[in-house]
């Protein structure tokens, strides 16, 4: 059986209610939820070790500042960004590249069970942000949109470009691609994977994001042509004793 850990909310009083408590804690039973609204009274030692952080974004700026001091007293803990929405979320993603300690950021405009299953993929040590997030990026950066579209003129996404984009991919990431790729169901990815069907909702929605694509068709087309061109390669390069293993990623 797990030992307890905290979950620790660092937000605005009334922010996290007790009903959302009690979801938490019964989706988890090794967290124990603690609410605090204000850093300083996270800069103390609980009977739990913090096993991760759901940050009001307003305090990533002097989470930020206070960091190291925060790592001293809670080592293990995992820090992720909550926030109103997915617009919000969008504005704030500079802050989680500018913050690397930021494992993703959590809407609260999604229903508990999304809520749940993006909790899930953090505490399992993956990253979350929500799709707007990563379609904000090019805004976030500080393009233009006649910059992008004369980026995108310039630099047209060839299939190589795809193809180091699936390496970007990760570990869990590709078991769900290489899934997907076969014909799987979304509840057979669960049951193989041992995930519930929200989360393998989400790690899809993710990956068709992360692609540049619309649907699960055309990530499936984008894998079966790199698996092609894998294979053209491998069958021109006799060094190559890679096996026909499904592709594979960063750790979870």
């Amino acid at each position: 059986m797990n030992a307890i850990k905290t979950l620790l909310f660092i937000c605005s009083p009334g922010t996290i209610s007790i009903a959302m408590t009690a979801a938490i804690e019964s989706e988890f039973p090794w967290l124990s939820v603690t609410a605090v609204h204000d850093l300083r009274l996270a800069l103390v030692e609980f009977d739990n070790p913090v096993q991760l952080v759901l940050a009001d974004a307003a305090f990533a700026p002097v989470l930020s500042a206070h960091w190291m001091e925060f790592s001293s007293l809670h080592g293990e803990a995992t820090l992720a960004l909550i926030c109103n929405d997915d617009s919000e979320a969008a504005a704030h993603q500079r802050r989680a590249q500018d913050f690397d300690k930021i494992q993703g950021i959590i809407p609260f405009n999604v229903n508990l069970d999304v809520f749940l299953s993006a909790l899930r993929i953090i505490l399992k040590g993956g990253r979350y942000f929500p799709p707007n997030s990563y379609r904000s990026r090019d805004a976030l950066t500080g393009k233009r949109d006649d910059e992008q579209r004369e980026s995108r003129q310039l630099s047209p996404a060839t299939s190589e470009t795809r193809s180091r984009t699936i390496e970007t991919l990760t570990k869990r990431e590709n078991e769900i691609l290489a899934r997907v790729a076969m014909g799987n169901q979304n509840k057979i990815i669960a049951a193989a994977l041992g995930l519930s069907e929200h989360t393998v909702k989400i790690h899809i929605h993710n990956i068709i994001t992360k692609l540049g694509v619309h649907n699960r068709t055309e990530v499936v087309a984008l894998y079966f042509e790199q698996r092609r061109k894998d294979s053209s390669g491998h069958a021109h390069d006799p060094n190559s004793h890679q096996d026909d293993s499904p592709l594979t990623g960063d750790e979870y």
